[in-house]
């Protein structure tokens, strides 16, 4: 019998709403298959967690590969390693002028600590004659003027030749990176023209069978990598090898024995 207002009992089901457990229920929640876990559940690391990057299978083969590609580019490589050659031969003749203008100041302080009138010839003997040989032999070695101070018009145009050298260092340097850029965008631009045939003329089976994301990654990722290796580290591989045999070739200029002590000193 129903109650007032006609109200039915609370244990029908007659007009029980939607249950959110239910599978299937109106505006419910399905649970999930039994196996699958849920989206949402694996916290925020899922989101960023990467495969780890892959060797090359074959890099002897890829890296001939990747030469035969640069064959038609093969003058503008040239010009790229002459102008860094020259580039890192300013880079490297820099350090040995500002040398020289230590130099300047140094003979024109001790120059001036010496006694004026007398020549350096007979400064130098009246050193030996005290027994400072040691100052004698820097000071026979040095072009110094008794009474006279810092030569500062050699200095000033001995550091106007440096500021020009380094600046033509730069300049070249520059020239090396313009032309490299152009090398590496025709390279890789003929790259993607000859990966955009190959997959016009793959059947569609084969895309059934390849996972999209490793598609996109050889069309994509592999060759922005060619890209960023052909434009930052071939450069950089020229000049640290030209800069290392550059440094070594002005030590030997400036003290042998000195070159080979730091070399042999690290072992």
């Amino acid at each position: 019998m129903s109650g007032p207002m006609g109200a039915r009992p609370s244990g029908s089901g007659a007009n029980r709403g939607p249950d959110p457990g239910r599978p299937g229920a109106p505006g419910g929640l399905a649970s999930p298959p039994p196996g699958r876990r849920p989206m949402g559940h694996g916290g925020p690391g899922m989101m960023f967690m990467q495969a780890p990057a892959a060797r090359s299978k074959d890099f002897r083969g890829s890296f001939r590969r990747l030469l035969g590609e640069l064959r038609p580019e093969r003058p503008l490589i040239g010009a790229v390693i002459v102008l860094a050659i020259i580039s890192v031969a300013f880079a490297v003749i820099g350090p040995k002028l500002l040398g020289n203008a230590t130099n300047v100041l140094f003979e024109g302080v001790i120059g001036k600590n010496l006694p004026i009138g007398a020549s350096k010839d007979q400064i130098v003997a009246g050193l030996r004659a005290q027994g400072q040989d040691t100052f004698a032999e820097m000071l026979s070695s040095m072009d110094v003027t008794p009474g006279v101070g810092v030569d500062f018009g050699a200095l000033s145009a001995i550091l106007a030749i440096v500021a020009v050298v380094y600046l033509l260092s730069s300049v070249f340097s520059w020239a090396q990176t313009y032309i490299m850029a152009g090398v590496t965008q025709r390279t890789v631009y003929r790259l993607r023209e000859r990966v955009d045939a190959k997959l016009g003329r793959l059947p569609l089976a084969y895309f059934d069978h390849q996972s999209r994301g490793d598609i996109l990654s050889r069309v994509t990722n592999d060759i922005d990598n060619i890209s960023q290796t052909l434009q930052q580290s071939l450069t950089q591989l020229i000049t640290s090898v030209l800069t290392v045999l550059g440094v070594l070739l002005v030590m030997l200029t400036i003290s042998p024995l000195l070159a080979v002590v730091s070399l042999l000193g690290p072992l």
